[in-house]
């Protein structure tokens, strides 16, 4: 999913910039984009969860899930930046 526009029940719209597996959960960074589909510096943390072959993303708003979800999402970017060097 990642690299992919998302459309959230408020209209709004996200690309998922990072994906991570966290407790047996599917975990998605993602970053909002305005009316022109430009990038804003409004940021998300989404948990994955499926119904029958329907997938739906829930904003997490766990204060603790949010800072366990930072800390893996920054590891990622670390590791990729690394490997690029």
């Amino acid at each position: 999913m990642v690299d992919k526009i998302v459309e959230l029940e408020n209209d709004r719209n996200y690309v998922i910039l990072d994906e991570t597996l966290l407790n047996g959960k599917k975990h998605y960074f993602g970053l909002r984009l305005n009316e022109n589909e430009e990038p804003t510096n409004n940021y998300l943390f989404f948990e994955e969860s499926k119904e029958g072959n329907d997938t739906f993303l829930t904003p997490v708003e766990d204060d603790d899930m949010k800072g366990l979800l930072l800390t893996a999402f920054t590891v990622n970017f670390l590791d990729k930046v690394y490997d690029e060097v």
